[in-house]
């Protein structure tokens, strides 16, 4: 028989209590004169004795009480044979989550080095003819293979940091095509050691092979919060030399602890250009602004500091972006151009408008406009639907202004294909705008104060736009009887713009009206944003180039400070894009080049999924994987108990901690009677 707890048994000491109680436990008899005392000595005697026995009886049950009780807190159980734990053959899957939320620290130091303490004491259970596979984060090619103990010990040594974020369903099933490769006779095991994240693991979705052993590791961190810098942002779509921009920073406060007036700094091309203070609250984020001056450098480059720890991978947030150029905009026309969009846009430096006869469409010119405008089309054929939705879901924004004799079938497959409300009937009953989402990014900064009688267009007939309980629309301008006017759907990489009516004189004065003027202009100022201003390691696989013809013979190059990667290079609809393949490690700004020319910096951050650090309980881990099918899952506790001896009780080792309870609580009720009914 062997313990769990051996530990529990110094409380065997106990048992000196009732003995002590026992041996000092006199009785003062008080004396009585008689004349004739031989009857009364023999029922003292027959007294005497019978209490004697008595207290012998109720010490005994005590002592028996306090040793089944104190070793069934102590677990013991019958462990199987040798042969039985350690049979020949086994194979070993071991997972150690090496993300950054292990930097976590305990009192025994970062999750990681328990991790990996951990992972040592699983090998030491088994022989060293056992076969071993070492998983990580990484998927490396490298850990795809099953080694023996001894280099199993030297690969686990050199296990780091990763910046690459996995989830546990995904990590089971690695696990299970790895050992059902080259299948045998072996026993299949799998651990999992992990701070298992309540916004990462996802154990509720998980389903273990029902032809391996799942052992659940989790490490707790001593104190589980964190401040981080969630994400980054700029108003300003268009951003030119000298002017003033604001960078938008969200911090994110995941600890139970107010925070005040902690420091927060922008760094633009190697210099600090603005400082800010921040106040933020238990599990709340705020969002600090902060202003500089854009220099005449056409590529900014910059990140965002703040200071806290122990987690400090999140602690910077780099971005980059390049100084606003000519926006090119081209409107598809049926026959002629519109003369309201001409003079609004084509006579603006800002701007580069080209028009196109629907008939003569170049659609390789597609990947070089920021903006596409369907102007009075009354079909949309099915290539050029094709096009539009490629166009679209690779960034491209797009405005359509329907005729007043559209084919709406054409027009609801291209708008269905968007995940666009549909063009429902035309409805020739004279309203009004009544409404303008002056909150719209479209609007901001429009409006010092909205007028309360403001003058908005007049409308004869419109089209009725598909209103959706659960679509992601926006409307920038609504009608008098709820129907939206103008609105905005984000769809794929894009935007899409869309009216109720055409821009003419027979559907509505929009085209004339003060309104108009506002909303085109900043819609096509809006499109110039193509580029994210960083991307993030392990999500973002790849980087797209628009419109850019590579020389013959020269190569894409991404490279740093201490880093140089050539992508693979795809070129889809005159766009290229850069396949990364998990070659970008280290968060920063990387340079883009193409053979020897710079064409725009690329900023990586590492992802924020991992800055949560809220973590499952083993108790919550236990209840999730109790509801588990095949009950092949197991939880084991770090720390205390020894792996070897959890492994012997929970793949077949008979416990006896019931049995001895239930024999101490005997002993107790034992006690109670013969205090009570013993006389």
């Amino acid at each position: 028989m062997s313990f769990i707890y051996p530990w529990f048994l110094l409380a065997l000491s106990a048992i000196m209590i009732p003995i002590i109680i026992h041996l000092f436990h006199f009785r003062r008899f008080k004396k009585i004169y008689f004349s004739n005392i031989n009857f009364l000595e023999r029922v003292h005697d027959e007294t005497k004795k019978q209490a004697k026995l008595k207290h012998i009886l109720v010490l005994l049950s005590r002592i028996l009480a306090i040793i089944f009780l104190v070793m069934a807190f102590a677990r013991p159980f019958i462990p199987i044979k040798d042969a039985d734990t350690r049979p020949e053959g086994n194979k070993l899957s071991i997972f150690i989550d090496n993300s950054f939320s292990m930097e976590a620290g305990s009192a025994y130091g970062s999750l990681l080095d328990q991790a990996k303490q951990g992972a040592a004491d699983i090998a030491a259970m088994f022989d060293p003819t056992d076969q071993y596979q070492l998983l990580t984060n990484d998927f490396e090619a490298r850990h795809q293979r099953f080694v023996s103990r001894d280099e199993f010990l030297r690969m686990l040594a050199d296990v780091t940091y990763s910046p690459s974020v996995r989830e546990i369903p995904e990590v089971m099933l690695r696990q299970a095509e790895l050992l059902k490769q080259d299948p045998g006779n072996e026993q299949k095991l799998a651990f999992i050691l992990s701070d298992f994240q309540k916004n990462i693991a996802r154990l509720q979705e998980a389903e273990p092979d029902t032809l391996i052993d799942y052992f659940m590791i989790p490490f707790q961190a001593q104190r589980p919060a964190n401040v981080f810098i969630d994400s980054v942002w700029i108003e300003n779509p268009v951003r030119l030399a000298d002017q003033v921009i604001s960078i938008e920073v969200r911090i994110f406060n995941d600890s139970d602890q107010r925070l005040e007036n902690q420091p927060v700094r922008l760094y633009v091309n190697g210099s600090q250009r603005s400082v800010a203070t921040y106040n933020v609250g238990a599990n709340a984020a705020e969002t600090v602004s902060l202003p500089f001056t854009l220099d005449d450098v056409s590529l900014q480059q910059g990140y965002v500091e703040i200071t806290d720890h122990p987690v400090t991978f999140d602690d910077r947030y780099f971005f980059s972006f390049a100084l606003s150029e000519n926006i090119p905009v081209m409107a598809i026309n049926q026959t002629s151009a519109n003369r309201f969009i001409n003079a609004l846009l084509g006579n603006d430096e800002t701007f580069i408008l080209q028009n196109v006869n629907a008939g003569a469409i170049d659609f390789s010119q597609f990947g070089s406009q920021n903006l596409i405008i369907v102007n009075e089309l009354p079909v949309i054929s099915s290539g050029l639907a094709l096009e539009l939705r490629r166009y679209v879901d690779e960034g491209g924004n797009m405005l359509i202004f329907p005729p007043g004799n559209a084919d709406l079938p054409s027009y609801n497959e291209l708008l269905a294909s968007l995940q666009a409300p549909a063009l429902m009937q035309l409805d020739t009953q004279s309203t009004r705008v009544t409404s303008i989402n002056e909150l719209h990014s479209i609007y901001s900064g429009v409006f010092d104060r909205m007028p309360e009688n403001i003058d908005l267009p007049v409308v004869e007939q419109y089209f009725v736009i598909e209103q959706r309980t659960r679509g992601r629309e926006q409307y920038l301008m609504q009608l008098q009887n709820g129907n939206h006017f103008f609105t905005e759907i984000p769809s794929g990489r894009g935007r899409v713009y869309l009216s109720a009516v055409p821009a003419n004189d027979s559907f509505s004065n929009f085209q004339r009206h003060a309104m108009f003027v506002p909303t085109i202009y900043n819609i096509a100022l809006h499109s110039a944003a193509f580029y994210p201003l960083s991307y993030t390691i392990g999500q973002d696989e790849f980087v797209m180039v628009r419109n850019y013809q590579p020389e013959a013979g020269s190569l894409f190059k991404i490279s740093g400070s201490n880093l140089e990667v050539i992508p693979e290079a795809r070129n889809i609809n005159n766009n290229i894009h850069l396949m990364l393949h998990g070659q970008i490690r280290e968060h920063g700004t990387y340079d883009l080049n193409a053979g020897e020319t710079l064409l725009r910096n690329l900023s990586f951050n590492y992802d924020r999924r991992e800055s949560l650090l809220e973590a499952y309980s083993p108790g919550e881990i236990e209840q999730i994987i109790a509801g588990y099918e095949h009950g092949n899952t197991f939880l084991f506790e770090h720390g205390n108990v020894s792996f070897e001896k959890q492994m012997e009780v929970m793949r077949g080792g008979r416990q006896l901690w019931r049995l001895f309870l239930l024999i101490g609580l005997a002993f107790l009720l034992a006690e109670v009677f013969l205090l009570r009914f013993l006389k």
